[in-house]
């Protein structure tokens, strides 16, 4: 079982040790160990918090052509791991992010595997395959990745499987797998491996990078979350959400697709299967129906508050409280309630 590992500039990214805490998951059903793949340049100090955080064994590729991401030398370095190991992992892990969904096909394309993008789930299980057209796949396999995501418009679960050839590959979405709680007492194995870099590996060179300095919106990091959704009736409804948000410091604005995709908020705001996936302590809905392609997107949210005037819009069954009324005279009595919430519970 292996997870390959995402830093930025000498930090560990949270979808790693998120990535970590599934692969413990699975690796407790199939009797394995967890080996984390980390890459970079100057890097090889973050294999003791990858260990802290769940990895059994981390396999290092410190090398100065692995300073800034580039396609085909990332590429190389897992390469280079995997052959190393002589045996390939029966399942790699990565990140649904930027960086993985440029590497991951890559790899799977070179090793002629399958792989499964933008998971929301992971599972370990048996298939039995009956199909007549190639007999030499007919057959019951074993323990094998049931990778899981939203498929057929975002309205169904597709468990999607690999099982003729390893490793079974998968990317997962940021924030809906659970990190391990850190363990300053773990212990596990560090391995070095040295990557030899052919001219094609190098004839894509990065020039220069440029910080992103616009304002971001860290959603996945909020502690609070309120969003809302078409229901508002035009962009003037976000000074409502904007309103109820201002009751406690730590939290950000969201918004629902339709809602982004009317104009009436920036994509950076968006909370779903197609923008960001969080994980708040509260997740307050205002206007929002609760499709499955939000739903993905919150549901691991600790305490889940909608408001709809539809009683049966599908966010009513499973928001934690639920508010059937017009949301622009629930908002103000609801501000109220947890400006009183947050005194007694000191979270302003």
């Amino acid at each position: 079982m292996a997870v390959v590992a995402e830093q930025f500039h000498g930090s560990l990214q949270q979808i790693t040790l998120e990535l970590i805490g599934a692969a413990r998951f699975l690796s407790e059903k199939l009797g394995t160990g967890v080996s984390c793949f980390l890459l970079g340049h100057e890097i090889s100090k973050l294999a003791e918090g990858l260990i802290h955080h769940g990895a059994d064994e981390v396999i290092v590729v410190d090398d100065p052509q692995l300073k800034e991401y580039a396609t085909l030398t990332y590429r190389r370095a897992v390469i280079s791991i995997l052959e190393h190991l002589g045996t390939s992992p029966p399942i790699v892990l990565m990140g649904s992010t930027t960086i993985g969904r440029d590497l991951a096909p890559r790899i799977a394309a070179y090793l002629e595997t399958g792989l499964t993008a933008d998971c929301t789930e992971f599972d370990i299980g048996d298939y039995e395959h009956k199909g007549k057209a190639d007999p030499s796949k007919t057959g019951t396999f074993k323990n094998i990745l049931y990778a899981i995501r939203p498929s057929f418009g975002e309205s169904l679960k597709a468990r999607i499987i690999g099982p003729w050839k390893n490793p079974q590959m998968a990317t997962a979405r940021i924030g809906v797998m659970q990190a391990l709680p850190l363990d300053a007492l773990r212990k596990g194995a560090v391995q070095r491996v040295s990557v030899n870099f052919n001219q094609e590996d190098l004839r894509v060179k990065v020039l220069k990078t440029v910080r992103d300095i616009s304002v971001s919106v860290n959603l996945t990091g909020a502690k609070v979350i309120v969003s809302g959704g078409y229901g508002l009736g035009g962009p003037d409804g976000f000074e409502v959400v904007k309103d109820l948000a201002s009751v406690f410091k730590h939290s950000v604005v969201g918004a629902s697709r339709r809602a982004v995709d009317s104009g009436w908020m920036g994509y950076s705001h968006q909370v779903g299967q197609t923008g960001k996936t969080v994980r708040p302590d509260i997740y307050i809905a205002l206007g929002i129906s609760g499709a499955i392609q939000h739903r993905v997107g919150m549901a691991n949210s600790k305490l889940i508050i909608a408001v709809n005037k539809d009683a049966d819009a599908p966010i009513f069954k499973f928001a934690h409280y639920g508010i059937v009324g017009d949301l622009y005279q629930a908002a103000p009595l609801l501000k109220n309630a947890l400006i009183k919430m947050a005194r007694e519970k000191s979270l302003r």
